[in-house]
């Protein structure tokens, strides 16, 4: 038996048994409905309510558990009241029949109607004890809807905060990415303006060899300052060569002049006499041509001698811009060559500077496409995690609805007992009946003993025909009960541990072992 009957029962049968070793009326069924569930809802809101209000509470439960709507207290107390009136016409009727039995018939009925009694509390018990557990395990549904959405909406805030930061992130390491490309093709470049200045430099130096433009010209021109003093020398050489023919001829002629001189002085010695005066003017004559042509040479001389001079102080000056030529042009080239040399060392320091740029370039975008490789992992871990987390929701609305099948069947459960609840009203109206026709076969004297065993034996036939329906109703339902729980299985979202519905609490108990 309950707890309820357990505390109810001895106080009901001591109520009972007062009342009749009083010597007052019978208690009818309904009498007895009443007051055992008065009783046990008033010890259960006493602790909690006033006694008004349990009392109140009490009538609205026992009104309900009849069948009839709670609209308000004044359809209660109107409900109620007419069950006082029905049971005063009961208390009539068993009054009456109490006066005409005597004392030893009534014994069966009561006992019968205590077992009914019991077994009606019984039932009313075990109706409480399930109100009660679908109480409480709509109670625990509701906080474990409301800690799933609590922490399924945490970690989808936490997951996407992540994601959120990922992503930036990522867009930062791209545009770093981009930044670093943009550096590595503008030093690509510089690399490559670089080689062709070298190149262009080695050109030079190679060109260098070969005169340039000024150097060229300065070469030129020494050319034709030799090639000039090549000719003047040949003109001096020429002109020396003249001069001193002419001067051999003028001794010559000197030396001619002298030997006439002679050959007159002779011929004038051997000779004063005819044709003097002839000789000497042809002599004379002679002589004078000679001094012109003397004269002539003289002056063909010194000319010649100043242009020699003239001659002599250009090809000084033209060997001695022949020496300035020359060593600018070893100045030229030594300063070219120092010039090429610095600048050689500094492409070449320029060279090695952009190829460690380059590498670094290199190793950091080695760096940023495996920060990248990371990225995308920790991304598709987290998009991973997310399904993982839409599947468990999935799972967790998969739950739901078996909590709430679950739900449906402790309903149906609540159904199957009203309806037990009705065939008990049913059984009631019989025994209503039955009492009616023990009334009308009392009423017949002649057949007194016959007419009243046969009720008795009616009645037993009624009561053990009811004891039967309520063994097939009533103790079927909480193994119906037991068996759909039993049936219907509740699975862990997480690893898939499997638990039937009569063990929700340990479902709960591993629900937060498995994600803790």
């Amino acid at each position: 038996m309950p707890e309820v009957t357990q505390d109810a029962a001895p106080h009901l049968n001591l109520f009972l048994t007062r009342k009749c070793d009083r010597g007052e009326k019978p208690v009818s069924v309904i009498e007895r409905c009443y007051a055992a569930v008065n009783y046990t809802f008033c010890n259960k809101y006493n602790s909690r309510n006033t006694p008004v209000m349990a009392s109140k509470g009490a009538k609205e439960t026992f009104a309900n558990k009849l069948g009839f709507k709670s609209s308000g207290s004044k359809a209660v107390e109107a409900e109620l009241e007419k069950l006082k009136k029905e049971n005063a016409q009961l208390k009539k009727t068993l009054d009456e029949i109490s006066k005409r039995n005597g004392r030893h018939h009534p014994t069966r009925p009561d006992s019968d109607k205590a077992k009914l009694l019991e077994r009606i509390l019984s039932l009313e018990t075990m109706r409480e004890r399930n109100t009660q557990q679908l109480l409480s395990k709509e109670q625990e549904i509701s906080t474990m809807r409301q800690q799933l959405q609590a922490e399924g909406g945490e970690v989808v805030a936490s997951l996407q905060n992540q994601l959120d930061q990922k992503r930036q992130e990522a867009e930062h390491r791209e545009k770093l990415f981009q930044n670093l490309s943009q550096e590595t093709e503008e030093l690509k470049n510089k690399l490559l303006a670089v080689t062709a200045k070298c190149q262009t430099f080695e050109k030079r130096s190679t060109d260098m060899q070969v005169p340039s433009g000024e150097i060229a010209m300065v070469e030129e021109q020494l050319r034709d300052a030799l090639e000039k003093n090549q000719h003047w020398l040949v003109y001096d050489q020429q002109r020396e060569a003249y001069v001193q023919g002419i001067l051999a001829r003028s001794a010559e002629l000197e030396q001619q002049l002298n030997q006439a001189k002679q050959t007159l002085d002779q011929q004038h010695k051997e000779t004063n006499s005819e044709g003097q005066s002839s000789a000497n003017m042809q002599q004379e004559k002679q002589l004078q041509e000679c001094q012109r042509e003397m004269e002539e040479e003289c002056k063909r001389a010194s000319r010649l001698q100043a242009e020699v001079m003239e001659l002599k102080a250009k090809y000084e000056e033209k060997s001695r811009e022949l020496v300035r030529a020359q060593e600018e042009l070893q100045e030229e080239r030594r300063s070219g060559r120092q010039t090429l040399a610095e600048e050689r060392k500094l492409n070449t320091a320029r060279v090695a500077r952009l190829q460690c740029e380059v590498e670094a370039a290199d190793v950091r975008l080695e760096e940023e496409r495996k920060r990248a490789a990371e990225l995308l992992l920790q991304v598709n871990l987290v998009q991973k995690s997310l399904l993982a987390q839409n599947e468990n929701q999935k799972r967790m609305a998969v739950l739901e609805q078996q909590i709430q099948l679950s739900a449906r069947d402790f309903e149906n459960e609540k159904l199957d007992r009203e309806s037990v609840q009705h065939q008990l009203h049913k059984v009631l109206k019989e025994l209503r009946k039955a009492r009616d026709q023990i009334a009308c076969l009392e009423s017949a004297k002649p057949q007194r003993e016959t007419r009243f065993s046969e009720p008795s034996s009616y009645t037993r036939l009624d009561l053990d025909k009811l004891t039967r329906q309520d063994r097939i109703l009533n103790p079927t339902s909480p193994l119906k009960s037991s068996n759909t729980l039993d049936e219907s299985f509740l699975e862990c979202p997480n690893c898939r541990a499997s638990y039937p519905v009569s063990q929700h609490r340990a479902l709960l108990a591993h629900l937060d072992y498995c994600f803790n």
